[in-house]
């Protein structure tokens, strides 16, 4: 018999009794495209080396492997990562004035 555990509470599942959820995440690199913007009739010779600049940085980044992650929840646990899925402070956002 196959036993899980929660990975992020390390409380056991229990086959039987509990929900087992299971969590993928994939990573990769991301490759905007250009799309219609780019099809003006205008000369963008700044946008372009904008654009060829930061092709060249993304080119960098695509050495990175794409990695795909699997996770354990019980059903607590589950219910706590939709609620907040990056594990971010759900802190309220104060504006100021520029005195």
């Amino acid at each position: 018999m196959v036993h899980y555990s929660c990975d992020a509470c390390k409380r056991p599942i229990h086959p039987q009794n509990d929900v087992h959820h299971v969590l993928k995440i994939e990573i990769f690199p991301a490759v905007d495209d250009l799309g219609p913007e780019c099809c003006h009739d205008a000369d963008h010779l700044e946008e372009m080396q904008g654009l060829l600049e930061e092709e060249a940085a993304d080119a960098e980044s695509l050495d990175e492997p794409s990695r795909l992650l699997r996770f354990d929840l019980c059903d607590a646990c589950r219910e706590r990562f939709l609620r907040n899925p990056l594990g971010m402070a759900l802190v309220k956002q104060l504006d100021f004035s520029p005195n």
